[in-house]
């Protein structure tokens, strides 16, 4: 190891990526220094990289949030995870952002990821040491209060890190859901990664018609082989009455639980359109934008119920690892990665993710450009 690590750093909005040198983090007591073996681009990160993500950013940034992490550096007393499983130096780990712990939605009403005072690493001010703050990096740091859990021996480095943001942030909604079982009609909004992993963790439910609505269609097509009775083609060019149709028609009701996994201008206001009476409509795609329309009097003439569903705590890290372990027999979780770039070709990952061209680019921040 080199005693300072590289980083792909963004300083204007929209702008391309400058590469620079910083000093190896050490490890604090209780904390962990990383070297990233494998980042995966999120739709989240397209938004800070765009300027609009809604919540507080701050320049110079180096993004990337969904890692795999080789532990090179132990503080003490991190020897164990999250969950109690010991950690030793050469151990992958994916860790969390970390909530202030003595606020009211830390300590009344323990959902630390509502936190507003919550440390999101690659949110913040890069220039300032310890530096390495997001994971489009060689170097990764894992804070003394951050949760942290130890990967599974046969869990790819790759499919960790995707599910370190998209599938626990998954799990966390269809917790938030409810009961979902053979009589439920389901919709997914998005085909997308959010959208993928949740059809395939729906598909063991068993519903009696899973439909996804999104694009393009080989995405629908990969969908369908996780477990989707039926999919809708996203056509920009349609009118969005033609899908809600669509859907209306293969589910005969509406659907009595939805998922809104698109995050793109509209898509609620749609959604809504889709439910049926008595249902439950679940909103975790939408981090940014614009507001949207929505038709009100549809959600109380209807009696819609509409959560709103955030990340994920650690303990939802550690399931998604979990899950990716168990299921890699039933879905071939490598079918949502896309080509591998190095840092100094971070923007085409970008662009790759933004054109749809890929569903979840990979950086290897240790390739050599």
């Amino acid at each position: 190891m080199t005693s300072t690590g590289r980083a792909a750093v963004l300083e204007q909005f929209g702008e391309g990526f400058t590469v620079r040198e910083y000093p190896r983090p050490s490890a604090a007591p209780g904390g962990l220094v990383v070297q990233i073996e494998t980042a995966t681009v999120c739709g989240s990160d397209v938004h800070a990289w765009k300027g609009n993500l809604a919540l507080d950013v701050s320049l110079p940034m180096i993004l990337g949030h969904e890692m795999a992490g080789r532990i090179v550096e132990i503080g003490a007393g991190a020897e164990v995870d999250s969950v109690g499983q010991p950690v030793q130096v050469g151990d992958r780990v994916v860790w969390a952002h970390v909530p202030c712990g003595h606020c009211h939605e830390c300590t009344v009403e323990m959902t630390p990821v509502l936190c507003a005072n919550r440390y999101i690493g690659y949110l913040n001010d890069c220039s300032v040491p310890p530096h390495f703050t997001g994971t489009f990096a060689e170097y990764g740091v894992v804070r003394p209060d951050a949760g942290r859990v130890r990967i599974p021996d046969g869990v790819e480095s790759a499919w960790a890190s995707a599910g370190s943001c998209a599938l626990r942030t998954v799990i966390k909604a269809l917790d938030l859901a409810g009961p979902i079982d053979r009589d439920d009609t389901v919709v997914v909004q998005g085909a997308g990664p959010l959208g993928l992993f949740a059809t395939a963790l729906l598909s063991l439910h068993d519903p009696r018609r899973l439909v996804v609505v999104g694009g393009p269609s080989e995405r629908l097509e990969l969908a369908s082989q996780w477990g989707a009775t039926d999919t809708v083609l996203v056509d920009p060019a349609d009118d969005p009455q033609r899908r809600i149709d669509e859907v209306m028609a293969i589910t005969g009701r509406g659907a009595s639980v939805a998922f809104e996994l698109a995050g793109v201008p509209g898509v609620v206001g749609e959604g809504v359109q889709m439910m049926a009476r008595h249902s439950r409509y679940v909103l975790l795609g939408t981090l940014g934008g614009p507001p949207q329309p929505v038709n009100v009097s549809t959600i109380v003439t209807r009696g819609i119920e509409v959560i709103g569903s955030m990340s994920g705590a650690i303990g939802d890290y550690h399931r998604a690892l979990l899950a990716l372990d168990r299921y890699q027999d039933r879905f071939d979780w490598s079918r949502m990665l896309g080509s591998t770039y190095d840092l100094e070709h971070l923007a085409d990952a970008m662009d790759a993710m933004v054109s749809m061209r890929e569903i979840k680019p990979v950086i290897d921040p240790r390739a050599a450009h």
